[in-house]
């Protein structure tokens, strides 16, 4: 339960993510070779740099994202699951491709978590495409499962072909997508743990496998490619797609997504652009980006109107509490505005600290954060001014009742005025006709 729970909560932030965060210039100055990009701060969901970020581009072994997202959809156990080896699965695999080594283990049986090491690390082909059998009962079983999950995670532009990534021209997504599937994959079991491994042996292999994710490691191309922030999670690279990498970076207190996908590559050039660009790019986000103060906690965002208060009849509002928000460093304060959604008057009593309304923040065209306005101070209620004001209110809305009961109780006047006038009159003529008789 605890973890399908996590998952939805994955699922709703990227939901979330993708409603809320929109296109700001950040100023980003940094020349990239990748032909797509997309750079997310997951603190805040905020977009910070995209290039082509919907073009549909091929992933390569990135792939293996979405092939450990569904294994580790459907296998709940990653340590008892036991898999055979089987020699037909491996069969037509291209030799030249990077594997984990499993065709000198045909037979034997390995973990859920062993062969999720294999696929993850050194991008074992042979490793994706024994997942895919057991878990989808036939490969093309499991790649349908992908394209489910694709399209459950709002991945509306990629579609995929196979579980390694091995060139189809069927077989594609974009920065964006790809970022989401990397985003609910970090909150699966041991997906971190294992993306960011160096090295790792499996039970009875002679050498341990490595990481081909070079920004993970100094000692790896003679560290030309390390950045000692990076966490994780998975490179690619075939001919057609060129190189490819998703990563995370982690340093004070901001986490940041970067999917570089499309660097050129060359063997005789040997550089890996995509590793370069992610870390050119990391490194422009933590100098020239951070939380700024955009409303401190005391800064009165609106003034209201109080009704039936004891001793104010005005009222300031205040944000709950000290609102931040993702900016660049030397910020344009110009391009600030705040919408205010409030009522325009309150009436008594009301408590201090008591919410009575939003503010949202807007940075250019983005909204950049939201918070709770607050009474600044409490307010009695003065209880004579509410009696009159109820008193005035029932005269308004009983006046056609208080209209007719006036007419009656002028008409009964009249009347009793009449009759006691003819009552009068009858008496002073009983009283005249008696002195006339006498």
């Amino acid at each position: 339960m605890k973890r399908v729970f996590c998952i939805l909560l994955a699922v709703a932030a990227i939901f979330v993510t993708s409603v809320s965060a929109s296109a700001v210039d950040y100023g980003c100055d940094v020349s990239t070779v990748s032909g797509a990009i997309y750079l997310e701060n997951l603190d805040t969901g905020a977009i910070v740099y995209e290039k082509n970020a919907d073009g549909q581009m091929y992933p390569a072994s990135t792939t293996k994202i979405m092939t450990y997202v569904v294994v580790a959809d459907n296998v709940s156990d990653l340590d008892g699951t036991m898999v055979d080896i089987k020699e037909d699965v491996l069969t037509g695999l291209d030799p030249e491709s990077t594997v984990m080594g499993l065709s000198d283990h045909i037979g034997e049986q390995y973990s859920i978590r062993e062969l999720l090491y294999g696929m993850m690390l050194p991008s074992g082909n042979d490793a994706a495409l024994v997942l895919a059998d057991y878990v989808g009962n036939g490969i093309s079983g499991f790649v349908d499962m992908m394209n489910s999950k694709a399209a459950e995670l709002g991945c509306a532009n990629t579609h995929f072909a196979n579980p390694h990534g091995l060139h189809d021209p069927n077989h594609y997504t974009t920065a964006k997508d790809l970022a989401a599937i990397a985003k609910y994959a970090r909150s699966l079991p041991g997906f971190m743990e294992i993306t960011n491994t160096v090295s790792y042996t499996p039970s009875r292999f002679d050498q341990p496998i490595t990481n081909t994710n070079y920004m993970l490691s100094s000692s790896e191309q003679g560290g030309k490619y390390y950045y000692s922030y990076t966490k994780g999670i998975k490179t690619g690279y075939t001919d057609e797609a060129g190189k490819c990498l998703v990563t995370t970076a982690e340093k004070d207190d901001f986490t940041y997504l970067c999917v570089a996908l499309g660097a050129q590559y060359s063997f005789e050039e040997d550089v890996n652009y995509a590793m370069l660009d992610t870390a050119s790019l990391y490194d422009w986000a933590y100098t020239n980006l951070g939380q700024q103060v955009v409303y401190g906690s005391a800064d009165v965002v609106k003034t209201v109107d109080v009704n039936f208060g004891k001793s104010d009849d005005k009222l300031n509002l205040i944000p709950e509490g000290e609102l931040t928000a993702l900016l660049p460093n030397s910020y344009d304060q110009s391009l600030i505005t705040v919408e205010v959604e409030c009522e325009d008057s309150f009436d008594a009593p009301i408590e201090q600290g008591q919410v009575l309304g939003t503010a949202i923040v807007h940075y250019d065209d983005m909204t950049v954060g939201t918070t709770n306005i607050v009474a600044s101070k409490a307010v009695e209620l003065d209880n004579m001014k509410l009696f009159f004001h109820n008193l005035g209110e029932w005269f308004k809305s009983h006046l056609i009742l208080v209209i007719l009961a006036a007419v009656v109780v002028i008409a009964l006047i009249i009347i009793l005025a009449a009759a006691s006038s003819a009552r009068k009159k009858r008496i002073r003529r009983e009283r005249a006709r008696r002195r006339y008789r006498d």
